[in-house]
């Protein structure tokens, strides 16, 4: 039986409270699991966040697109990227690691919606994109990939919602037409580095341990020698340390903004034990009777305010720049952060002719693509295969430029 496709609209109401500012109040009809139409309501927010109905019906918008998706797909391509944007917040940003929220929502705010969002979706083309990337964004290459792969996520959420058919971004191609996928036929941007990370030498590492305190001189240890992410060494509590058996035990990672986060690791290889050399366990145990708390539910490295009484590590970018820069600068080292150690990781355990899935999982990545950005030979490493090399194929051979003019000579005599 033919039935005939509407748009709901919804229904919009300023309701007043006992207690508090009056609130937005959203009604509208869906059908549930038994087949039957209901109506339900939802709080869009108060009027000191909404002060004004425009304000209001705009951050319905989203939610309006939802409740109406199998219409929606009866038009598609007409919704503009701020109400993709608004719906994709919505419906997957709650999914998203807080971390890589925030990452989309400043470049979203920042670049892509003061540029798109007033676009029709079906009207972004791939090499308007490629070249606003290019002549517009004034950043780097790695960050312009950034803006890229937001956009990405954005329009892999309309062809999953079917508001669009095509990925102007990754494909620039209808979804199903069986045409040319991959990078090479979407946006393309350059992610090169403008300069290869920095690399502590072991003897700028001994130099620089030197002059630091015990607690950022322990700190430089294990980012150094059990390769650490910032997030990681925060989030390490006294519980995760087994000082007995010498072990432990990488389980979470913490992010500083919106006060303060515990959340899981990067991913299930980042969680993994890792031993501790003797001289490590004896310097814990030496920190542990003067930190300032030592319970096993403290961070290891606390925050020493009174208001977070070991339940808030330092702000370990804060240490960074305050403490460990200055002291390499010094030595001539620019531009070290906490990531940097875990580069020279795998640079000394490559030159230590360790095997790369050992790097791999020392160093606790998912696979070996990404392993491989960070084993690179030293200049050490590279005169010794050169003089391997050399010796192989036959230095002997070489002769002198006097040796081989008088060979010559007898040639043509």
């Amino acid at each position: 039986m033919f039935k005939r496709a509407t748009y709901q609209e919804g229904c919009l109401r300023r309701k007043k409270r006992t207690r508090g500012p009056d609130v937005w109040v959203y009604r509208y009809w869906t059908t549930n699991a038994a087949g039957k139409r209901v109506q339900l309501k939802k709080q869009i927010g108060n009027v000191n966040k909404l002060p004004t109905e425009c304000a209001a019906r705009k951050a319905v918008d989203a939610l309006r697109i939802t409740i109406n998706s199998d219409t929606a797909r009866g038009t598609p391509g007409r919704m503009s990227v701020q109400q993709l944007w608004d719906h994709y917040v919505m419906n997957e940003m709650p999914r998203l690691a807080p971390s890589t929220a925030d990452c989309y929502s400043t470049y979203a705010k920042k670049w892509i919606l003061p540029r798109w969002g007033n676009y029709a979706i079906g009207d972004v083309k791939t090499i308007q994109v490629e070249r606003w990337l290019l002549d517009d964004v004034a950043l780097a290459d790695g960050s312009r990939t950034k803006i890229r792969t937001a956009m990405s996520t954005m329009y892999s959420h309309a062809v999953r919602w079917e508001f669009i058919s095509h990925h102007p971004i990754s494909s620039g191609v209808p979804v199903g037409s069986g045409g040319k996928r991959g990078p090479s036929a979407g946006v393309r941007v350059s992610s090169l580095r403008r300069k290869e990370p920095t690399v502590v030498t072991p003897e700028q590492f001994n130099l620089g341990l030197a002059k630091l305190d015990f607690r950022d001189r322990l700190l430089v240890f294990l980012f150094s020698t059990l390769a650490t992410r910032r997030g990681e060494a925060g989030a390490l509590q006294w519980q995760d340390c087994d000082l007995e058996n010498a072990v432990v035990q990488i389980r979470h990672s913490f992010y500083w903004r919106r006060g303060g986060i515990l959340k899981t690791t990067k991913s299930r290889t980042s969680a993994a034990p890792m031993p501790l050399h003797p001289i490590l366990v004896q310097a814990l145990r030496e920190w542990k009777l003067h930190a300032p708390y030592s319970g096993p539910t403290h961070f290891v490295f606390a925050s020493r305010r009174k208001k977070f009484p070991g339940t808030k590590p330092l702000d370990l970018a804060a240490v960074l720049k305050k403490k460990i820069q200055p002291v390499f600068e010094k030595l001539g080292v620019r531009g070290v952060g906490w990531h940097s150690f875990g580069h020279t990781v795998g640079m000394l355990l490559a030159g230590m002719g360790e095997h790369q899935v050992t790097i791999r999982d020392y160093l606790r990545h998912s696979n070996l693509s990404v392993t491989n950005k960070y084993v690179r030979a030293g200049t050490q490493a590279k005169t010794r295969a050169h003089a391997r090399l050399v010796d192989a194929v036959g230095a002997e051979n070489l002769g002198s430029f006097t040796e081989a003019r008088i060979n010559k000579r007898r040639e043509v005599a």
